[in-house]
């Protein structure tokens, strides 16, 4: 009798483990670059194209789900599968959306081509504050996403774990202008050209910041470095109302253009 049960037992859990073998997909989609570099870090606005190998695909598949933070760009698909056989959701349209969804009635192939072209997210932008220019900057600098993919079955259910690979955006002038305000020697100065800069005034703490970089014959007192902060601000507030929205319009454009609006 035990014997028999034993027998049962085995049966029933080599028949588990067939069942598992076939009905679960596999344990991840992989994505390989086979032309471009992916770096860990790219600077805002810049100019990126890679082709991706994508492969690992479960034969449950039904929708290969694929995201980006990446922008597009004016004249060029941000997404350019390479195969057929299948259909974007959307149509042609979708191919500049930041997600799109690849659907097949059959079995996907073992890999697909993709490429994808786009623009690193401009964090900076420009407004005109009671006359003055005033450069804003969206915080979060880290977590871009270059691709996120995973493949969906039928009812829209994830298969295995699908893959991501990200990167963070860096801001040239940031960079450079903290390593001129490090070089500062007088603390009460650095920190009021750094309370100007973070508040978004980037003209009034950059002529500041040249006037501390400037050789003198004797140090400029804290007292009068506030006060010629002071003199800035309310320059700007006052003569801002014509030469800065003369600056800012044009500093718009230019951004305009640079994100390919």
């Amino acid at each position: 009798m035990g014997v028999r049960y034993r027998s049962s037992l085995c049966i029933s859990l080599a028949l588990l483990l067939l069942f598992l073998l076939i009905c679960v997909p596999s344990a991840a989609v992989i994505a390989e670059v086979t032309n471009g570099t992916l770096l860990e870090s790219r600077n805002e606005g810049e100019l990126i194209q890679y082709t991706m190998e994508v492969s690992g695909i479960p034969k449950q598949t039904r929708i290969i789900e694929m995201t980006t933070d990446l922008m597009p760009v004016p004249g060029t698909s941000l997404w350019q599968p390479e195969v057929s056989g299948f259909m974007v959701s959307g149509g042609d349209a979708a191919l500049n959306d930041h997600k799109i969804e690849l659907t097949e009635d059959g079995e996907f192939p073992d890999a697909i081509n993709v490429t994808v072209s786009g623009r690193v997210p401009v964090l900076t932008s420009v407004e005109i504050v009671d006359g003055v220019v005033v450069t804003k900057r969206i915080t979060q600098t880290t977590g871009y996403v270059y691709y996120r993919i995973q493949a969906l079955d039928e009812n829209r259910d994830i298969l295995g774990s699908g893959t991501t690979e990200t990167f963070s955006v860096k801001i040239p002038d940031d960079e450079q202008f903290t390593a001129r305000l490090n070089a500062v020697t007088d603390p009460d100065l650095r920190a009021l050209i750094d309370d100007l800069y973070s508040r978004g005034l980037r003209d009034e703490a950059n002529d500041l910041l040249e006037y501390a970089e400037a050789p003198k014959e004797s140090t400029l007192p804290v007292t009068m470095a506030i006060l010629v902060s002071v003199v800035l601000l309310v320059g700007g507030f006052g003569a801002g109302m014509v030469f800065g929205q003369m600056r800012a319009k044009n500093m718009q454009e230019f951004q305009k253009e640079y994100k390919g609006d």
